[in-house]
């Protein structure tokens, strides 16, 4: 943390970006440290070359996000980059071009598969969110300068990543560090109520027609297996985006007996992304590493390229029953 810490007081220039499919995590971590940034007069900007989720942007409401491509326009030589929340290299949201140039890669992480791909790395992968280790920092911070660093903004962006990380803290990847973390964040102003009503409780009129065609493709495999169908048709005729999907994932875990849940949705006719979730027992990031994926011990993901969707559901079923 403290190479971290002089690594940004001594730059001038910082890029703030996360990993490909945003979600609540890598937005809370990576906002919260552009606000930090900015609150010690760093040039820093945000720079992601994705859309963001419908139910996330509202924290995103005063930032302007780049793409590489605008990014480049700016002709900054010497700028530094914090990675947050990715937990592999190639998933770093940036063009390669600007991650080669770049005279600092920082990584900050929980992912367990992450290899400190950085030239400073912050990995722990017991934390509960990178938002975890965000704060970690920011405390270390406000123990060196002898300051409190973190303002309502700041505790906003960090309780929405640990919430959405956590499942609401009802995670295996809860802990009493994140209770404390998140006591924490309230008494500093973090707007929790928006936060959950945000996330969770504004979902449009369409996603839960996509959610009960979703439902009707449930099917439960030696009772221990469950798994859902999202294709391109069932997107397009209900107008949902493909990235406001990922709340579907719970269903094909939560249900009576069922250990893994498997969310098979379809990008492209030949790229079809698959989210794993586990109960109790399973480590469904070593699945995914079976097809180059990654992930969590009770959260992960892969993409299978080339395959129709219902050959790409099969192999990675059949890989689960196998791990099972």
């Amino acid at each position: 943390m403290d190479k971290i810490i002089n690594c940004i007081d001594e730059g001038n220039y910082f890029i703030v970006t996360s990993h490909v499919n945003p979600d609540g995590d890598n937005i809370g971590s990576t906002l919260s440290m552009y606000y930090y940034l900015k609150s010690i007069n760093k040039q820093v900007y945000y720079v992601l070359d994705d859309d963001i989720p419908l139910n996330l942007k509202f924290l995103l409401n005063d930032i302007d996000i780049l793409n590489s491509e605008e990014f480049e326009k700016l002709n900054l030589k010497d700028f530094s980059i914090i990675s947050l929340d990715c937990g592999d290299l190639g998933r770093i949201c940036l063009d390669k071009d600007l991650i080669d140039r770049a005279s600092k890669l920082i990584c900050i992480d929980h992912h367990a598969s992450n290899q400190s791909f950085g030239d400073l790395n912050y990995i722990i992968p017991e934390a509960s969110s990178t938002c975890e280790l965000v704060y970690n920092i920011l405390k270390r911070i406000n123990q060196i300068k002898n300051t409190q660093v973190m303002d309502s903004k700041i505790a906003t962006a960090l309780y929405a990543g640990v919430v959405t990380d956590t499942g609401k803290f009802t995670y295996s990847n809860t802990s009493p560090s994140t209770f404390d973390m998140a006591k924490d964040l309230l008494v500093l102003g973090a707007e929790s109520n928006k936060v959950i009503c945000e996330v969770y409780g504004n979902n449009p009129y369409n996603y839960y027609k996509l959610l009960g065609e979703a439902l009707n493709t449930l099917n439960i495999i030696e009772t221990k297996v469950a798994t859902i169908t999202l294709t391109q048709d069932m997107l397009s005729r209900n107008n949902v985006s493909f990235k406001d999907t990922d709340g579907i994932t719970p269903y094909c875990r939560d249900i009576e007996n069922v250990e893994v849940g498997i969310l098979v949705k379809e990008k492209s006719p030949n790229e079809i992304k698959i989210s794993l979730r586990s109960k109790n027992y399973v480590d469904v990031s070593q699945i995914a590493k079976k097809f180059n994926g990654g992930g969590h011990v009770r959260a992960a993901g892969l993409t299978v390229f080339g395959e129709t969707i219902e050959n790409a559901t099969k192999m990675v079923v059949d890989e689960t029953l196998k791990y099972i």
